[in-house]
C-alpha cells in the first residue's frame, strides 16, 4: 500500500473514530467527570530535536551503476554524514476516547490527529572530502494515531503511535575546492511519510478542559538527495538520508 493511501486510510479511521467518540460523549453526558469518553480540540506547544544521517550511496544511475562506487568512495563501507537542530513547535490537534470500565480498571482507546509548525534545518560535512556537504530542513510535520491507556480520576497515562507525514527537504553539493575533484549538487524530499511512537499523561483540570505532557518519536527513513553530477559527467551522487525527530510538549485541550 502507498503512503498516500496509507494516511488516507488512518485518518478515515480517525474520523470514524471521532464520531463513534462523540455519540460516546452524548451517551455519557451526566456521567462522572472523570469519565474520558469524547472528543476533543486542542493546541500544543513545546520542544524538537532533528537529527539527520546522510549516507554517501552507491550510484544506481549513469555509467558507474552497479560498480559499487559512491561519491567519495569506490566501496563499503560508506561514509555517513551527521547533522542535527533543535527548537520550538506548535501547533492544533483534535481527537477522540472511548472508556471501558472492565474488572475495577478503568481503561481508555481512542485515536488522534495533530498538525505542528516548526523550523528546523542543518548540514554536515564529509570527514573524507571536506568540500562535500549535506543538509535537511522541515518546517511542518503531522500524525494519525491511535493511542490506549489507564485512567485513574482525573488522570490518563497512555501508550501512542501511527503514521506521521513531513515537509523534508534534503541536499547534497560539492564545492570542488582544490585538490579534489568533482562539481555536483543534488536535491530531493518532499512530504514523506514514516512513523511515530510515543507516550503522555493528560490531566483533568475541569469538566471540560485538560492538560497534556507528551513525548513523541518521529522517524522518516530513505529520503534520498540524488541526481546528475555537474562533474564528472556520467556521475548520479546518491545521498540516502534518515531523519527522526524527538518532539517533548505540552498541551491544552477543549473536551467537547
Amino acid at each position: 500500500m502507498s503512503g498516500h493511501n496509507l494516511s488516507a486510510g488512518l485518518a478515515a479511521g480517525a474520523l470514524l473514530l471521532c464520531a463513534y467518540g462523540a455519540q460516546a460523549g452524548d451517551l455519557t453526558h451526566d456521567a462522572a467527570s472523570s469519565n474520558w469518553s469524547g472528543c476533543y480540540v486542542g493546541a500544543h506547544a513545546g520542544y524538537a530535536h532533528a537529527k539527520a544521517e546522510a549516507t554517501d550511496s552507491p550510484f544506481t544511475e549513469g555509467a558507474f551503476a552497479g560498480t559499487g562506487t559512491s561519491w567519495n568512495s569506490l566501496g563499503a563501507p560508506y561514509e555517513v554524514i551527521e547533522s542535527d537542530d533543535h527548537g520550538a513547535i506548535g501547533g492544533i490537534e483534535a481527537g477522540c476516547d472511548r472508556q471501558v470500565d472492565v474488572d475495577g480498571l478503568s481503561l481508555v482507546f481512542g485515536g488522534a490527529i495533530d498538525f505542528s509548525q516548526m523550523d528546523l534545518s542543518s548540514g554536515g560535512a564529509s570527514k573524507i572530502v571536506g568540500d562535500t556537504r549535506t543538509s535537511f530542513d522541515t518546517d511542518w510535520a503531522g500524525t494519525v494515531r491511535l493511542r490506549a491507556g489507564i485512567a485513574a480520576e482525573d488522570l490518563l497515562f497512555y501508550l501512542t503511535g501511527g503514521l506521521a507525514v513531513a515537509d523534508i527537504d534534503v541536499r547534497a553539493f560539492d564545492t570542488q575546492t582544490f585538490p579534489t575533484i568533482g562539481l555536483m549538487d543534488v536535491s530531493g524530499g518532499g512530504v514523506k511519510t514514516g512513523w511515530v511512537a510515543g507516550a503522555g499523561a493528560e490531566w483533568r483540570l475541569a469538566p471540560n478542559w485538560s492538560a497534556s505532557l507528551e513525548y513523541l518519536h518521529y522517524d522518516f527513513d530513505d529520503v534520498t538527495a540524488t541526481g546528475a553530477a555537474i562533474d564528472p559527467a556520467g556521475a548520479f551522487p546518491r545521498f540516502e538520508n534518515d531523519l527522526d525527530f524527538d518532539v517533548v510538549r505540552v498541551g491544552l485541550r477543549w473536551r467537547l
